[in-house]
């Protein structure tokens, strides 16, 4: 096969080819791998934003019986 005024044997191109598609499936499976651990990441750090806005909110409620219970006295 000639390319770019060489002879370059076809076997030699489609194992060129089959290096860079295996370099990039590593690359694919590797970012793959990253976003799963960071999706799981940012699903433990949202479940203990809720537990803290559930805690906040149960305090607040707390301080305004107390407010009300100081009110009527």
């Amino acid at each position: 096969m000639l390319l770019f005024g060489l002879d370059v044997p076809l076997v030699e191109i489609v194992f060129f080819l089959a290096i860079i598609m295996v370099i990039l499936f590593v690359e694919v499976i590797v970012v793959i791998i990253l976003l799963i651990k960071e999706m799981n990441k940012t699903k433990h750090l949202s479940q203990l934003i809720e537990k803290l806005s559930e805690t906040i909110l149960s305090i607040k409620k707390l301080e305004i019986e107390e407010l009300d219970k100081i009110r009527k006295h």
